[in-house]
Formats: structure tokens, C-alpha cells, sequence
């Protein structure tokens, strides 16, 4: 197995974790522009910690953002594989009725 076939398969089966780690590196991200704009409470700002972060956050976000969205359309795949004659052509389940 090559290197890359190995993290393929790594992504293809921790997509959530991935997801999670990259909601944590744009938490980190955004509160380090967050500290960097307090710097000029403190009459010290920095201005390039500030953009690092807000790119570096804003990257993370969008990374995560387009994996989860690849990780819901396999789900909803496999859950059409599973039983394709329980939803409609919406999406809906046929059984559920509300009252």
C-alpha cells in the first residue's frame, strides 16, 4: 500500500474527526486574531497575527465546512442503498405522521 492510498483511506474514514479537528484549528485561529486585535488595548497590536489568524481560521472553516458537506451526501447515499422505497423524492419518510 503506498502513502498515498494510506491517508485516502485514513480521510475516507475519519471524516468527522477531521471535520472536528479543523472546527478546533478555526476556533484556535479566530482567537488568535482575537488576541492580536486585544494587543492594541494594551498599546501593542499585531497586525500580522491578526490576519494569520483570520485567514488561517476562515481557511479551517471552509475546509470543514466542504468535508462535512461530502461526509452528509455518502451518508445519504449509503442510506439510499440500504432502502431506496422509504423515502420519496424529497427526501421525506413516508410513514412519519405527525399527529
Amino acid at each position: 500500500m503506498t502513502l498515498k492510498a494510506f491517508w485516502c483511506k485514513i480521510i475516507i474514514m475519519n471524516k468527522r474527526l477531521i471535520v472536528l479537528c479543523l472546527s478546533f484549528g478555526a476556533i484556535i485561529g479566530y482567537g488568535y486574531a482575537l488576541g492580536g486585535l486585544g494587543g492594541y488595548l494594551m498599546g501593542k497590536g499585531k497586525p500580522l497575527i491578526i490576519a494569520a489568524g483570520l485567514i488561517g481560521g476562515t481557511i479551517c472553516v471552509v475546509v470543514a465546512l466542504k468535508l462535512w458537506r461530502v461526509y452528509l451526501d455518502e451518508l445519504s447515499e449509503q442510506e439510499w442503498e440500504r432502502d431506496p422505497l422509504s423515502f420519496d423524492d424529497d427526501g421525506a419518510d413516508e410513514d412519519y405522521d405527525p399527529d
